[in-house]
């Protein structure tokens, strides 16, 4: 009988220290929200001509005027520390990378939103922010139509793969990557159409960015043309599954080639590729209103055609910071 109780408590000893052990494993994945761990050079990709851009966004953002804003932020949410403040305007400084070259950039994150509300706070400081970056007003449109809009997310995974690494907390912020197909009409279109023709459709193009948008344009022409070269060698395909965060090029081409040959079973065939699958994290506005779209005033920001248009869904192409259809 003693030996048997004594089984017992070592057994139960034994589950405690593997479920202490699973606990402390877990703590360890979560994502390390210090500003220490922020990638350097706003965690762009080697070989993305992009110098000029980030120059002009450092230059652009008066330092004076970021001590205010997270200042003001911090005392709004005093739950939020300073290193989740810093993170957040990490990602909000990629999305104006985005909304500097795109025609259409909606807003798919609160979190990125929060950050960026803030900064419209101090009027006279956001208007001098956005006029020297961009060239004129950077407009935060609110989304008043809470209609999803898949294309244009799917769009917006492929165009901040090619520029930036996905860290975990990007992962968690942005919401599931790669988790929707880009519209066959545009993947036709830059297998087709010259690159003249593709940078007035999609991008706003300046001196500053010029180079890093025709770096875009080959990227995706080229992973359209390897899509079907890989498609001639074996219709279903073979990728490898990303095991890491970090440079995840290679599952915008695995986007590109389900998204061009299987686009009704695209999530079926690519979820077996992305690392979406090992990732629970899930980042949504809680209402379209909070959250915009990016807009220089000239009409593209409020439903224009910045990740597709209309095209293989019946969606509509309205900015959201939804990520899929509502059924």
């Amino acid at each position: 009988m003693i030996h048997l109780v004594g089984g017992i408590v070592a057994a139960a000893l034994l589950l405690a220290g593997v479920v202490t052990g699973v606990v402390v494993l877990a703590v360890k994945d979560r994502p390390k929200l210090t500003k220490e761990n922020i990638p350097e050079y706003m965690g762009v990709l080697s070989n993305v001509p992009v110098t000029p851009l980030l120059e002009k966004l450092d230059t652009a953002l008066n330092l004076d005027y970021v001590e205010q804003m997270k200042y003001r932020f911090l005392q709004e949410h005093p739950k939020r520390t300073e290193d989740e403040f810093e993170w957040r305007f990490f990602e909000l400084k990629r999305y104006f990378l985005l909304a500097n070259m795109l025609k259409q950039t909606p807003m798919f994150s609160e979190e990125v939103d929060e950050i960026w509300h803030t900064m419209l706070m101090f009027t006279q400081k956001y208007q001098t922010f956005s006029e020297q970056f961009t060239g004129k007003m950077l407009h935060h449109t609110p989304n008043t139509r809470p209609m999803p809009a898949p294309q244009e997310r799917a769009f917006f995974d492929w165009v901040f793969s090619q520029l930036f690494t996905i860290t975990q907390f990007s992962w968690k912020t942005w919401g599931d990557f790669f988790k929707y197909p880009i519209d066959k009409r545009v993947l036709g279109e830059f297998r087709e159409e010259s690159h003249e023709w593709l940078i007035n459709r999609y991008f706003k193009v300046n001196e500053d960015n010029k180079d890093t948008i025709e770096y875009l344009v080959r990227n995706m022409k080229q992973q359209v043309s390897d899509a079907e070269k890989i498609y001639q060698a074996d219709e279903k395909g073979r990728f490898t599954k990303q095991r890491s965060y970090g440079e995840m090029t290679n599952l915008s081409l695995v986007m590109v080639f389900f998204s061009y040959f299987y686009f009704e079973e695209y999530y079926k065939y690519a979820s077996l590729y992305t690392y979406a699958q090992a990732v629970k994290y899930t980042s949504g506005c809680s209402t379209a209103i909070f959250c915009g779209t990016a807009s220089d005033g000239s009409g593209h920001g409020d439903g224009g055609h910045g990740g597709g248009h209309d095209g293989g869904t019946s969606c509509s192409s309205c900015s959201s910071c939804s990520s899929g259809c509502s059924s």
